[in-house]
């Protein structure tokens, strides 16, 4: 044989001499032969390596699996045994069990296979041979369970990962996991429905918040219930319509679910209906939004963290189906012949587990090309739903990454851990989502609570309520690690106090719980300190100065120049830092329309004036920047908005005071 590995290459070594190759060199090359199938050259070679190492447990376990592919049990167990007598090793303990079933001997068998995937409970051939060990012996359900739990492993390799890595990198782990499956925004498309059930109980306090969260992404909802749809309509938030659920599945279906088993194994079966009837979106009403749901395939599953021993690989939380999809068609006749036909009425049996079944071990590569990782909407873990209501940062990390659509609060769970929703604190991460979605306009309260100008009343006095504006830009980015920086921090220069305070800072500390804040300043700041923020000391009419800045803080999200307002050093900033903007920032210039006397204008045109005249002819021109800077502009701006300042809107009738560019996404 010709071994193109190094290891492997020197196998005449073995039979023209004395051998140099190690004991674990010859391993590699009997497992070589034993995978071709060449069964007499792995016999062979192994016993030339035991003669030399006769405890070498490796070479006595290939030398079982020669004897077991020779169909010899009784020579299978005793290399078996004598390799388990050397190393207690989970694969050792399956051959074991397989030599045992193979003699015959059943009771034996599993226990060996029950030892082994307790030893490595990730490894799939072993589930799938104790899957076999099952089937044969009579128990069709746990051996159906044992290949799914194998598929699991094969097919969503994380879950075996995770288990030997820290919590904090699991998110990591499925980064390359169907990268196909990233929301990808489309502002001018209509948003498919989303479809939810509620049904035998008052509406709750979370599902109120899920709801909601789901008509501010612009969403259609539509609300199904079995009780009465006018009271029903009276309780949910505006933007959701409550529709009669009766008229989609019989009520004696529901009534035979919840007499049986309990409400949420009903709205497994739900759902298969509903997104098979209408197409879209299911959501439970336990799901918060923190983005839209754009996702550019026709099917769409989700994955969580835990739960594989029972077969919970896949659920159904979040499912995106086409209408007369023939995957929810078939999950509804299976739902409804598990329930009525085999009697399976445990929770899950025709949720979670039909759907991994249906998934991973029936399904096709298109369907398990269209499972999202449990990052997209379970980052947090359905028993780590304490950290829901716990202050502190531990919550907030496992929601930083960018991919986070959704937050699933696991309803059922709060009940069990004897956690009330109504009593988070607002620093827990239930209560910053209950302060981003329900009101009207966090961002703003923020401003107020930290005295900027950025919000509504500054002062007594009507503000420039820029806040109205920041919120709709910013909150699809509110959980994600963003990188943010702000110029100019200042107010006792102009207004002659003293200041204890960073205002804005602190505003998107709060609104960005997961956000690296850089602060900016002509004054020295250096006394605020956090561990989320950076401060530098920078001239705006400095280049230089700008440029230094712009090499230490490259690649960010947001750029927002509250500075000196003068022309020419907005002209200034935003040419040398446009460049460390990343694909699909923003870019923000502030009061467009207010110019410091004190700093002349060399002859810098208005901004404002600049952007307007770029929204006709898509040129930028600047007779502060370089070419190469205002060319980069042109090019790569997607797109301009001009909003209001209200103070300047009121008091002198201007118009566009607040320019924000967007750079091209990639």
């Amino acid at each position: 044989m010709n071994y193109h590995d190094g290891t492997l290459a020197r196998t005449n070594e073995i039979s023209t001499g004395p051998s140099s190759l190690t004991r674990d060199e010859v391993y590699q090359i009997c497992l070589r032969h034993l995978k071709t199938g060449e069964l007499e050259q792995a016999e062979a070679r192994c016993r030339e390596g035991l003669a030399s190492d006769g405890n070498h447990a490796g070479l006595l376990h290939l030398m079982a699996g020669v004897s077991l592919l020779n169909g010899n049990y009784d020579a299978a167990l005793e290399w078996a045994g004598r390799a388990l007598t050397n190393e207690m090793k989970a694969t050792y303990l399956a051959t074991f069990g397989t030599a045992l079933l193979g003699k015959g001997l059943q009771a034996e068998a599993l226990e060996a296979f029950q030892r082994a995937v307790a030893l490595d409970p990730v490894d799939p051939s072993i589930w799938e041979n104790f899957g076999n060990a099952l089937s044969r012996t009579g128990h069709v359900n746990q051996a159906s369970l044992c290949v799914l739990i194998a598929r699991a492993y094969q097919k969503l390799p994380f879950l075996a990962e995770c288990r030997s890595v820290p919590r904090s990198d699991w998110n990591a782990l499925t980064a390359q996991f169907n990268p196909h499956l990233r929301s990808r925004p489309g502002a001018t498309e209509a948003r498919d429905p989303i479809h939810c059930f509620w049904s035998n109980a008052p509406l709750s306090e979370m599902s109120r918040l899920s709801l909601q969260s789901m008509v501010r992404q612009g969403h259609p909802v539509k609300l199904y219930t079995y009780d009465n749809v006018a009271a029903m309509q009276a309780r949910v938030p505006p933007g959701v319509m409550v529709v009669d659920a009766g008229n989609l599945v019989p009520g004696a279906i529901y009534q035979h679910a919840v007499l049986n088993s309990e409400i949420r194994y009903f709205s497994d079966i739900f759902r298969y209906a509903v997104l098979h009837e209408f197409g879209g979106w299911w959501l439970d009403t336990d799901i918060v939004l923190v983005k839209p749901l754009e996702f550019g395939r026709e099917h769409v599953f989700s994955a969580q963290w835990s739960g594989v021993e029972n077969g919970h690989v896949c659920v159904g939380d979040v499912m995106r189906a086409p209408k007369g999809s023939v995957h929810m068609a078939n999950l509804y006749a299976l739902s409804l012949q598990r329930m009525f036909s085999e009697k399976r009425v445990e929770y899950g049996a025709v949720g979670p587990l039909l759907l991994s079944e249906y998934l991973l071990v029936a399904g096709d590569e298109a369907l398990q090309s269209s499972i999202l990782p449990p990052t997209t909407f379970n980052a947090i873990d359905w028993r780590e739903v304490d950290l829901f209501a716990a202050e502190g940062r531990a919550g907030f990390d496992l929601l930083s990454d960018p991919r986070v659509t959704g937050v699933h609060l696991w309803g059922k769970m709060w009940a069990e851990r004897g956690l009330r929703f109504d009593a988070v604190p607002e620093q827990s991460v239930a209560g910053y989502l209950k302060k981003l979605v329900l009101e009207p306009n966090w961002l703003t309260q923020l401003a107020a609570k930290y005295d900027s100008d950025k919000g509504a009343v500054y002062k007594g006095h009507l503000a420039h309520h820029y806040t109205r504006v920041y919120h709709e830009l910013f909150r699809s980015k509110a959980l994600e690690p963003i990188r943010i920086l702000e110029i100019g921090l200042c107010r006792g220069r102009v207004e002659g106090w003293t200041q204890d305070q960073v205002p804005s800072l602190q505003m998107w500390l709060d609104y960005f719980p997961n956000a690296e804040v850089i602060g900016v300043d002509i004054e020295d700041f250096s006394w605020f300190s956090h561990p989320r923020v950076r401060i530098h000391r920078v001239d705006q009419g400095d280049r230089t100065m700008l440029a230094e800045l712009a090499s230490k803080e490259n690649a960010l999200d947001i750029i927002i120049d509250d500075g000196s307002h003068a022309s020419v050093h907005q002209h200034l900033t935003l040419g040398v830092l446009f460049p460390s903007l990343k694909p699909g920032g923003l870019f923000v210039i502030e009061d467009l329309d207010w110019q410091p006397p004190e700093i002349p204008s060399n002859g810098a045109p208005l901004v404002k004036d600049v952007l307007n005249a770029m929204k006709a002819s898509g040129t930028f021109i600047s007779n502060v920047m370089t070419e190469a800077e205002a060319k980069l502009i042109s090019d790569e701006v997607d797109e301009i908005l001009l909003n209001d300042s209200f103070r300047e809107l009121m008091s002198r009738g201007k118009l566009g005071g607040l320019g924000v560019l967007k750079r091209k996404a990639r």
